[in-house]
């Protein structure tokens, strides 16, 4: 074997085990942070009910859930697949290990001292469920391939009550669905430009925990990352992380009233 042949081997038995470590951080870094924060207590099993799931974050966390988990299934899949996996097989490992990180998180919260509003939440498995799924469906059936879940973060007063942590904050959070029109269109249809996506967004505000609060719908332009030229190194996995964030863009407030915003994210 030649010195050239046994660095290719070693650089491509490297690449092909970074996905593998990358996630094993990853995990790492999750299962340490919320057993800081929540599983030092521990409690009987618990299951929250419907009722306190609702009244929590009037389900905008199930929203959170959703978005999270896709997103990272197909940042992890995007890991896998530009380590030589192919697309496929890409996909279902993604998907699967951050299936195994919300359940994993799930089952520890059931055990969590905390309750009515930490416990297992069977809405927040149905909607782990739902993001990790999504990944394989849109494998399987490319014309579900034409939307991504997003986050963008506006702070309230609120926000450092919850200890900075966006994810803590539902009224600083908005979930967007982002749809790539130019993408769904046939090819006849190409005056639509590849880097605007049209995006229906959600948010609360003035929730309390006991089902106070109300809903916000929202309308935006939106940009589309992974239209951006660069693929090659690790370009696509740059893409789909740039792609979770919803950037600032004209956007109108549908609901509870209507406003028009010049930018907003």
């Amino acid at each position: 074997m030649t010195d050239s042949t046994r660095n290719a081997d070693e650089k491509s038995i490297v690449q092909t085990l970074l996905p593998w470590g990358a996630s094993a951080v990853f995990l790492g870094i999750s299962f340490s942070k919320q057993a800081n924060e929540y599983w030092s207590e521990s409690s009987p099993f618990y299951v929250m009910d419907w009722k306190t799931e609702y009244d929590d974050a009037l389900l905008a966390d199930k929203l959170g859930h959703t978005a999270f988990a896709y997103t990272t299934a197909r940042t992890l899949s995007g890991l896998f697949e530009q380590s030589g996996y192919d697309q496929r097989t890409a996909v279902w490992i993604g998907s699967g290990i951050s299936f195994f990180h919300q359940s994993i998180v799930e089952y520890h919260d059931g055990y969590s001292a905390g309750a009515p509003y930490l416990g297992f939440s069977r809405g927040d498995f149905i909607a782990n469920m739902v993001g990790t799924g999504l990944p394989i469906l849109q494998e399987y059936i490319p014309s579900l391939d034409f939307m991504r879940f997003k986050f963008s973060f506006l702070p309230t007063k609120q926000f450092n009550d919850h200890g900075g942590n966006p994810f803590n904050d539902y009224q600083a959070t908005y979930h967007w669905l982002s749809f790539n029109i130019a993408g769904a269109l046939p090819k006849e249809h190409e005056s639509w430009s590849k880097y605007v996506n049209i995006a229906l967004g959600h948010s609360v505000k003035g929730i309390d925990r006991f089902g106070s609060g109300n809903h916000e719908l929202y309308l935006s332009l939106d940009f589309n990352a992974e239209a951006l030229p660069f693929d090659d190194s690790w370009g696509l996995t740059i893409k789909r992380l740039l792609n979770t964030i919803k950037f600032p863009m004209p956007c109108i407030k549908l609901y509870p009233n209507l406003v028009w915003y010049g930018l907003r994210i």
